[in-house]
């Protein structure tokens, strides 16, 4: 008896789960949707997306469509499905995949709250956290967690958040060159330079130890060797 109460309650969860809306976003044709996201970059940035666009990319599957409502609630798309800033920032191929962490942690906020790295748990878990979070019938359910997971696929969560790398800052350098003595008999006093040097922050090593030597050459007279040119 107890056996069959559980089931019944089970179904009823199930019933009652499948008549409440999806939360997540969803594409009918996942396994489309990540080879969308693996051609965005290598494509021609499109004026807009409708059909015509999806076609001409290979992507002739009437259920092909449903990725563009995905695109937009990750903000690949905007309300007219123009690309946004966020779609530029995805085309780089160095780096482009953090641009969609954020907006996938904003959208899958409550996955984010139950697991530092949902995209690393197994479909079990997933399962378990959509049926938590979201709704629909068992097969909107299981193709919320395909979209989620081939977004994730093609996102890189490590580098996001990030700021961009820069060169360090390279402080005001003050160099006092040596007394340069004066020619025998000629009276003349000895004379000491100060140079304040206010260094680029955007070059490389190489290129702060070619102005050093250019300075050395041409101010202070000295040669490659370090010695003073006579």
């Amino acid at each position: 008896m107890a056996i069959k109460k559980t089931a019944a309650s089970k179904e009823l969860k199930m019933r009652q789960k499948a008549g409440t809306a999806p939360k997540f976003p969803y594409t009918t044709k996942p396994s489309s949707l990540r080879r969308l996201l693996q051609d965005i970059p290598k494509k021609p940035k499109p004026p807009k997306f409708d059909e015509s666009l999806l076609k001409s990319w290979g992507f002739s599957d009437a259920n092909d469509y449903s990725m563009v409502r995905v695109l937009k609630a990750i903000g690949l798309l905007g309300s007219n499905n123009t690309p946004t800033d966020i779609y530029s920032q995805y085309m780089r191929l160095d780096g482009g995949a953090a641009a969609l962490a954020e907006p996938i942690k904003r959208i899958y906020e409550p996955l984010f709250h139950a697991s530092h790295t949902p995209y690393k748990e197994p479909t079990e878990k997933l399962q378990n956290l959509f049926n938590i979070h979201s709704g629909g019938g068992e097969r909107a359910l299981d193709q919320q967690i395909q979209t989620f997971k081939a977004l994730c696929e093609y996102t890189s969560f490590e580098n996001s958040g990030k700021a961009p790398e820069q060169s360090p800052a390279v402080p005001v350098i003050a160099r006092s060159a040596p007394a340069a003595p004066p020619h025998p008999g000629s009276g003349a006093p000895a004379i000491h330079i100060n140079v304040h040097i206010h260094l680029p922050e955007n070059k490389s090593r190489r290129d702060y130890e070619a102005m050093i030597e250019d300075i050395g050459r041409y101010i202070f007279g000295r040669s490659d060797s370090g010695r003073r040119d006579e």
